[in-house]
């Protein structure tokens, strides 16, 4: 016996994509009801898709925001899912939490609350005669310590069953139900872990699948790429298929626009070297490489970017930029009223510069000078896996990634290996960049 269900979670009802977009009159209806948006997309396929049921793993409303707007049009879309006879199962969660709820607008009755004092076990379609079991447990306030899995207790696995858990899979935090990733791999009888609360869409694969749906729609520049939803098929014999639906308009985007060349010098030649980075624009497929997860191709045109422009390269044109102030404030304006005309879209969140003074050829110092050579030695000899790995050694837990985006910064700095790559590469440049500085004056 199998059943198919859409996993979704964080839909951060009430929120607004966090940019400064009210100048752009021929996009601000899309950035504005992006969000809403993305939620009904959801509907849709759970409804096109003629699924079993919907389980949504809390923070379906944001800060606590649960507005008139945001709670009748939740309703509305239940009411959608109501006259096809499909069901949901909602977690509330630390945006949301029960204890501080406010509800204006009552939701039909296909839609199933779990309990925020005590773990809470559905039936799919019947108690009487169940195909599947989803097991779950809501915040009670914001800040959640209860560890809440361990009193998951299927009675048997002759069914489906489905652990739902808003977590930020931490054993050690206090405040997003600590639990780890091998406690919920240890867990017996559960088939499927339908996780909310890490904004990115992850998954863990090992007897029984443990997933992160992301959000349906990134709100900020730290939340790149499409957002979306899962399809899930499963079965009692732990047998599953997952399919990831894309469901944002709007996607965030970080961009390395190499202005490096003699031939960039002025704002209006940025301007045209950002412009032909745009024909290089298209959706990421490569979400869940490693694991038998599909994407589906979007079934929804994406309306627009949102973009992070990070200048890059040595070259004339640092000058310009770091002589005046005003110069990244005038690109920027340029770029938000050139680009949004474009279709899709294309809005400028922010610039930044991070681009240098020209340096020769690194082959063309070779032998020039005693100190330049012994720093190119240097740099040979540190480049390669070897050091990388004891780079990471010597800075420790300072470079581990947050995993959970509630306890991280927008722009903190955490290290993978291609981070790591770029800050190498970054650094050689800027030494030499000075050696080569001061053996001309």
């Amino acid at each position: 016996m199998s059943v198919r269900f859409l996993h979704t979670a964080d839909l951060h009802l009430g929120s607004q994509l966090k940019t400064q977009h009210r100048q752009a009159t021929g996009s601000i209806e899309t950035l504005n009801s992006a969000i809403y948006t993305a939620v009904e997309r959801l509907f849709d396929t759970a409804i096109n898709e003629d699924i079993d049921f919907v389980v949504i793993v809390g923070d379906l409303y944001d800060e606590d925001s649960r507005s008139v707007k945001a709670n009748a049009f939740l309703k509305e879309q239940f009411d959608r899912l109501a006259d096809q006879d499909i069901p949901v199962y909602v977690t509330y969660g630390n945006h949301d939490p029960v204890g501080s709820a406010t509800t204006y607008v009552d939701l039909p009755d296909n839609v199933y609350e779990f309990d925020h004092e005590d773990p809470e076990e559905f039936h799919y379609p019947s108690e009487e005669s169940p195909e599947a079991r989803i097991w779950g447990q809501s915040y009670r306030d914001r800040h959640e310590n209860r560890s809440m899995y361990h009193r998951f207790t299927p009675a048997d696995d002759r069914i489906p069953n489905i652990g739902v858990l808003h977590t930020g899979l931490n054993p050690d935090g206090r405040r997003y139900v600590p639990v780890s990733r091998s406690d919920l791999e240890s867990k017996d009888n559960i088939h499927y872990w339908a996780l909310g609360h890490i904004h990115d869409p992850r998954i863990y694969e090992n007897e029984q699948p443990i997933a992160y749906s992301g959000v349906p729609q990134g709100r900020q520049i730290t939340e790149p790429g499409l957002g979306g939803g899962y399809l899930v098929e499963l079965d009692a014999d732990g047998d599953y298929e997952i399919e990831f639906v894309p469901t944002s308009p709007v996607v965030w985007r970080t961009v390395d626009v190499d202005v490096g060349s003699d031939d960039i010098a002025s704002i209006p030649d940025i301007e045209r070297r950002v412009e032909q980075s745009l024909k290089e624009f298209s959706a990421p497929t490569d979400l869940f490489d490693g694991t038998t997860v599909a994407v589906r191709g979007p079934d929804w045109d994406i309306d627009g970017y949102v973009c992070r422009w990070k200048l890059t390269g040595n070259g004339p044109v640092h000058e310009t930029l770091s002589n005046d102030d005003e110069a990244i404030h005038e690109l920027t304006r340029r770029l938000r009223d050139g680009l949004p005309s474009r279709r899709p879209f294309v809005w400028t969140e922010a610039v930044r510069d991070e681009t240098g003074p020209p340096i020769p050829a690194i082959d063309d110092l070779r032998g020039s000078d005693r100190v330049i050579n012994e720093y190119l030695e240097l740099v040979d000899e540190l480049d390669g896996e070897k050091a990388r790995d004891q780079y990471r050694d010597d800075v420790g837990m300072v470079w581990e990634a947050v995993a959970d985006h509630e306890d991280g910064r927008p722009d903190e700095l955490s290290l993978t290996d291609d981070r790591l790559d770029d800050l190498i590469e970054r650094a050689q440049e800027r030494v030499l960049e000075e050696l080569a500085r001061r053996r001309a004056t």
